[in-house]
């Protein structure tokens, strides 16, 4: 009987840590400081009021998972938020496609398709 309470209490600890890391700060998210984003990220404030949670410079590949690395034709890339049509962005931001963005602006990697959530210009 005690046995079973320790494996039980392991387990559930177990699972309030994973759900814990879970929740972490990801690309995309309102900020006000760098540390508001977590490891790897940075909050910038230049778009937005409210910041946005993303890591510069990166390439092909180097963005988490729910986001794309982004060229805006300003030897400055970022990793954005990805989303589809209207899904994904928090109020404030649209989904767009690099051609709604500035001449110059590319998905890097998989491009196909690609959107992500911006201040639409």
């Amino acid at each position: 009987m005690r046995l079973d309470r320790v494996w039980w209490g392991l387990i559930w600890g177990f699972v309030c840590a994973a759900l814990m890391c879970a929740c972490g700060p990801t690309v995309g998210d309102a900020c006000e400081n760098s540390a508001a984003c977590g490891t790897g990220l940075m909050c910038d404030l230049s778009t937005t009021a409210d910041g946005y949670c993303t890591r510069s410079p990166c390439r092909a590949g180097e963005c988490p998972e729910e986001a794309v690395c982004v060229d805006f034709g300003t030897e400055a890339s970022w990793c954005m938020r990805r989303c589809d049509g209207g899904e994904g962005c928090r109020e404030g931001l649209s989904c767009v496609s690099p051609a709604a963005m500035a001449s110059g602006t590319a998905c890097l990697g998989k491009a196909e398709g690609c959107k992500f959530c911006a201040v639409k210009p």
